[in-house]
């Protein structure tokens, strides 16, 4: 089976990409946090919509297990959804992990199973991505991918790393200790890493190719500081090397997209006489926590976040010889409850 795996991953996204309608806008949908043991309402909502493509952002199912084999029924649960079935036939589905379907909360390089976890995680999602994707490691570790999608003769390219495989240890914070609550403080220690060696080397590869329209894919949050969670700020170094090689990516257009954090929110890092960096962040899709304080204040934060059950779209439209995009947050019925507009001002981004 392992061969199998490696064998199909080598055939490269770049030579035999996926054509996507030529339609007037293409649709990209997103969304994280999906349990297996709560109904998925959302997923027939989802499917209303018609997505050309849905990116699931991690915690695909909650299982944490310190043995990779015992999130299998999980996944045979999840995955057993009829709703799944029906998205497929006019949906494109691509898929990372979080720490819930990867190994136990909050876990990273340290996950003791993190290799039979991989071919576990592959075996249920890998039949339901397009054949075309490419890992970007020869020595079958991690799951990061880049994906392409050309619209309108224009390239849309989708970059997913992987946030967990590689991670060094997270820094608890005083708080933590306190309160036996999963809070963590930012390491100074430059040593520790979120993507690791190799996938760094594979990021800046991605991010150096010329594409119209890039999207960034992460499955914890890159721009937000203050909340003292799961973030790419847990290792400020690793957050600043990447907001610079973001900055300096060969795109027109950039967009971040997370999940994680059981709301959704919007985020916009200001660039001297650039453009913005914004980041959408869409979580959960049904299992939202709206009695508890996740949502902190932040000066980079649009408007306020969204609680209840959520999921993201992104349309994207030629106009003028150039892509443009519109992202939303979405509720349980499909109506739009946060929204970004790309050829907007930056003092215009909007919460409806």
């Amino acid at each position: 089976m392992k061969h199998f795996f490696f064998i199909l991953f080598c055939v490269s996204a770049l030579n035999f990409p996926l054509l996507a309608k030529e339609s007037k806008t293409l649709s990209i949908g997103f969304g994280s946090c999906l349990h297996q043991e709560k109904e998925s309402t959302i997923l027939k909502t989802i499917l209303s919509e018609k997505l050309n493509y849905f990116i699931m952002l991690g915690d695909n199912i909650y299982a944490d297990q310190l043995f990779a084999n015992d999130k299998i029924p999980a996944y045979e649960k999840q995955f057993n959804r009829p709703e799944w079935k029906v998205i497929q036939k006019n949906t494109k589905l691509l898929f990372t992990w979080d720490d819930h379907d990867y190994g136990i909360n909050d876990s990273g390089a340290e996950y003791g199973d993190k290799i039979n976890s991989r071919n576990v995680f592959l075996k249920y999602v890998l039949p339901m991505m397009p054949k075309q994707i490419s890992l970007g490691t020869d020595n079958n570790e991690g799951i990061f991918y880049s994906y392409w999608i050309p619209f309108q003769g224009k390239k849309i390219h989708i970059v997913i790393p992987d946030t967990r495989y590689f991670r060094s240890p997270l820094e608890k914070s005083f708080y933590s200790y306190l309160t036996g609550k999963s809070q963590y403080s930012p390491s100074s220690d430059t040593t520790r890493t979120i993507l690791g060696k190799e996938q760094w080397e594979w990021l800046t590869k991605e991010l150096s190719k010329p594409s119209d329209l890039l999207i960034f894919v992460s499955s914890i949050q890159v721009l937000p500081t203050e909340q003292p969670f799961e973030k790419w700020n847990n290792f400020p170094h690793e957050r600043n090397r990447l907001l610079l090689a973001l900055q300096n990516a060969n795109t027109k257009g950039l967009l971040l997209v997370s999940g994680d954090r059981h709301i959704a929110e919007i985020h916009e890092f200001k660039i001297p006489n650039k453009s913005s960096l914004i980041e959408i962040t869409s979580s959960s899709l049904n299992l939202p926590l709206p009695f508890l304080p996740l949502e902190y204040d932040s000066e980079l934060k649009i408007g306020s976040a969204y609680k209840n059950e959520n999921y993201g779209t992104i349309q994207i439209s030629l106009k003028d010889g150039m892509l443009h995009w519109s992202t939303s947050i979405k509720d349980l019925n499909g109506n739009s409850v946060l929204e970004v507009h790309s050829n907007l001002p930056a003092n215009q981004l909007e919460k409806k």
